[in-house]
């Protein structure tokens, strides 16, 4: 122990000696280790920290969809036969599904409506997940039943914000969606189940599910999701198994079917984190580079430090030190720089991960648990071990090559172990320049990505264009769809009673151009789906078909600018008493009627199971639109006239009586929101409005992630960049100091100062091409696993290539340069002198 404190004091004098070389170190390994534990603490707490559920690596989510693809919802009687079929594989199964919702704080009152997300959830998942409310209870297995009592559930959020975290609200009366239900419990701001849901959750309410009888007969009535959790000792391919025997099961009892059932069983923390992933993965990747390009580049400094300590530890050596104590000696050094390095790049991480929490609600999943704690800390020591290591191994090995004899001897000037330097630092800076090309490449396809993104056609305007939602205040929501046979009283469309009116005072607003409705406008991320059967075509499996759909305003095409390519788009005289009339895209029209003319065609949406029961005639083809994402191509997509879904049908509730979509398009920068609001105050004072837009965020925000990564890697590039800058410069410096004699004897006899200049840029030149050899390759090698990133552009874009080359290049001449200038410039007689 005496022997290392030695060694550290010694270390310490000499760092002090040296105040430049300790600080340009500093700072590259605090960049490098602050990035990278800052990181890691975002990749450990999002990709690998359980989930803050009971037994939370044995949740399982059902999918039921092939492996691989993306989650979709199922039906009721699919969850049953589950939970019936794998008693032996699965302790519990339940069910949730997604939905929305309309809060007043009091049974009587109708005003201040409050959307809320309102998932519906099988009693048993409390027990399930091992959570307790905060107050109350949760849901009992009775209030999970048909026609169970009306009973909802409060986050802690909603609670305090707008119930004042009343302490007596358990047995209070509320209303949700316009019918009374009685607080049962409040559920901590822990719970966020489902985390699908995001953000919103936090002010959210939960609603026991109670299966319709529509559920209960119907398998197309898909939108719940099923959730189980295995029994202990059983492995997913146990569980696997099983599902599929009930798949084939489902199957075997429903040979009609057209799409035969898949059952796919998933870690439950995969479905959270399965789209963000390959990122995390992608980004730690990066990172590591810039790590080593960190670690190389201190180790040119510290070997250039110990070239010019040569005297020093020859004078060491003959004095009887051993080659063990000099490495010590080197590795000590190094380790007290990784020690500052470390505790600036605490700092650093902690900056960064401030920023992180501050992205977009929905940017990252369970970003809200993000935060340093001991396990980052010791992941942060074993990085500055590491950082320790890679920067001082090669200049101890130097050390413990050190010749005192020849050291000691002034003509030779430790000529053997400057030509082995020489040859590390080259190397390290053709390593350096290689790994920078990889991730210069990897930004400039990301780059050329966003600005396809960027400048691809949307199908729509976005110029002073906003949106927001309307929730009414007896929303049905989009678990209770049914078809009602009583179409002799079928009530008043909203369409009629609410939007209309809406629609028209919105138009005559002052600084309103335009207005519209849409149940699912691009990018909406509502994707409501139906199949249909064109009239006149075999009623066979192979001519039935899928798209999306949305009901809108005859306005709605023209507000947002896309073109109308056949036929005519919706109109005011398109109402329930009008011949029912459907326009389609052009994706669909393609997709099902080839060659053909699609006007005059006529659409069978369902029939009897869905309530739509008079076909609807195609009367336009309207240009596509980038619906679900700008990175996808558009779906087939059919628009019905808003005033004609039937208020019997199963469409209406989904379509109109859940949420709705605004489109108001200003003459110039006018605040839409003080606008809406007043209007539906005097026409639907019950409906909560919310998510107040333009259009151009909406399509910003896809583009988000797109954008976050391309500015991470990019710095990640910089830092990369700025290293091999100082790297090449360091490493051509050096070797100007070690032939300063030689190139003063060059100059005395006659050698031009420019072939001295262009002899110091010839070897930058090589170093620098021989990197960018190598990074092309290993950027060639790597490129399929960008391919999951890129829109429009190929990974191994000759351009992209092209620029980094160029910019590569140019970065190795400017670092060239000046060490060029200095050696041409040396001053022959002096330089003899010296020596």
């Amino acid at each position: 122990m005496s022997t290392l404190a030695q060694d550290l004091r010694h270390a310490l004098r000499q760092l002090r000696r040296a105040p430049g070389f300790v600080a340009l170190a500093v700072i590259t390994l605090a960049l490098a280790i602050g990035a990278n534990t800052a990181m890691f603490t975002v990749a450990e707490d999002v990709l690998l920290r359980p989930l803050p559920y009971a037994d939370a690596s044995r949740l399982i989510a059902v999918n039921p969809d092939q492996p691989g693809g993306p989650r979709n919802a199922t039906s009721w009687l699919n969850y049953r036969d589950v939970r019936d079929q794998t008693t032996h594989s699965f302790a519990q199964v339940a069910i949730y599904s997604d939905d929305v919702g309309v809060v007043q704080s009091s049974e009587q009152d109708s005003a201040g409506s409050t959307s809320v997300v309102a998932p519906t959830i099988s009693p048993n998942l409390f027990s399930m997940l091992g959570i307790q409310p905060l107050l109350g209870r949760t849901f009992t297995a009775p209030e999970g039943e048909a026609n169970g009592p009306a009973v909802v559930l409060l986050s802690e959020g909603l609670w305090r914000y707008t119930f004042h975290a009343d302490p007596a609200i358990v047995g209070r009366t509320i209303r949700v969606n316009a019918q009374p239900r009685t607080v049962v419990g409040v559920m901590p701001a822990a719970f966020r189940f489902p985390e699908s849901t995001g953000a919103d959750i936090r002010k959210g309410i939960w609603l026991p599910l109670q299966p319709t009888a529509f559920m209960q007969t119907s398998r197309g009535y898909s939108f719940d999701y099923i959730f189980g959790k295995l029994r202990p000792g059983v492995t997913l391919a146990q569980a696997q198994a099983e599902l599929d025997r009930t798949a084939q099961s489902i199957n075997h009892a429903n040979p009609k079917t057209a799409n035969p059932l898949a059952l796919t069983a998933v870690p439950y923390l995969e479905t959270l984190t399965g789209q963000v992933r390959p990122v995390f993965l992608g980004l730690v990747g990066a990172l590591a580079l810039v790590l080593l390009i960190a670690c190389a580049n201190v180790a040119n400094l510290m070997i250039a430090r110990t070239l010019g300590r040569q005297q020093e530890f020859a004078v060491r050596a003959a004095l009887g030190a051993p080659r063990g104590r000099l490495i010590r000696q080197m590795l000590a050094e190094g380790g007290i720089l990784a020690m500052l390095g470390c505790g600036f790049g605490v700092s650093l991480a902690w900056l960064l991960l401030r920023a992180v929490r501050r992205l977009p609600d929905g940017t990252l999943p369970r970003a809200e648990s993000i935060t340093l704690d001991w396990s980052v800390i010791v992941i942060l020591g074993a990085l500055a071990l590491l950082a320790a290591l890679l920067s001082s191994i090669l200049p101890a090995l130097l050390v413990a090559r050190t010749s005192p004899q020849r050291a000691l001897q002034s003509a030779s000037r430790g000529l053997g172990t400057r030509s082995v330097s020489s040859k590390l630092t080259r190397s390290l800076v053709i390593g350096e320049v290689a790994l920078s090309t990889l991730l210069l490449v990897a930004t400039g396809l990301l780059f050329h990505t966003l600005w396809n993104l960027q400048h691809t056609a949307l199908g729509f305007s976005t110029t002073n264009i906003t949106g927001f939602t309307a929730v009414p205040g007896d929303a049905a929501g989009f678990s209770n769809m049914a078809v009602s046979t009583d179409t002799g009283h079928a009530p008043v469309s909203v369409a009629v009673s609410a939007y209309g009116p809406v629609l028209d005072r919105l138009r005559q607003a002052p600084g309103v151009a335009s207005a519209a409705l849409a149940t699912a406008p691009p990018l909406s991320g509502i994707d409501m789906h139906t199949s249909f059967r064109i009239l006149g075509q075999p009623q066979d499996d192979a001519h039935r078909y899928t798209a999306r759909m949305s009901a809108a305003s005859p306005d709605y095409a023209r507000l947002l600018g896309t073109p109308l390519l056949r036929g005519r788009m919706i109109a005011d005289s398109d109402t329930i008493t009008a011949p029912l009339v459907i326009v389609i895209n052009q994706t669909l029209a393609s997709k099902v009627f080839e060659d053909r003319d699609p006007l005059g065609h006529q659409m069978d949406l369902g029939g009897k199971d869905t309530g739509m029961l008079k076909p609807y005639t195609v009367v336009g083809v309207l240009a596509d639109q980038k619906d679900t994402a700008v990175n996808q191509p558009a779906s087939p997509l059919l628009l019905l006239p808003y005033q004609q879904i039937p208020t019997t049908s199963l469409y209406y509730p989904a379509l109109l009586k859940t949420v709705v979509n605004f489109l108001v398009k200003t003459r110039g920068d006018v605040p839409v929101a003080p606008i809406a609001r007043s209007i539906f105050h005097q026409v639907a004072p019950e409906y909560a409005l919310d998510n107040f837009d333009t259009l151009q965020q909406t399509v910003d925000r896809s583009n988000f992630a797109n954008r976050l990564g391309l500015y991470i890697t990019g710095g990640f590039a910089a830092l990369a960049v700025l290293m091999v800058l100082t790297g090449l410069y360091g490493v051509l410096a050096q070797l100007v100091g070690y032939r300063r004699r030689e190139l003063g004897i060059r100059l005395a006899l006659g050698a031009p100062r420019a072939s001295v200049l262009q002899m110091i840029l010839r070897q930058g030149a090589t170093m620098v091409l021989a990197g960018l050899v190598i990074g092309i390759a290993l950027s060639l090698a790597t490129g399929r696993l960008l391919h999951s990133f890129l829109f429009g552009v190929a990974a191994s874009d000759a351009w992209t290539y092209a620029g980094a080359l160029l910019s590569l290049c140019i970065i190795g001449a400017a670092a060239s340069t000046i060490p060029a200038l200095r050696a041409s410039s040396i001053p022959p007689m002096e330089s003899l002198r010296d020596e």
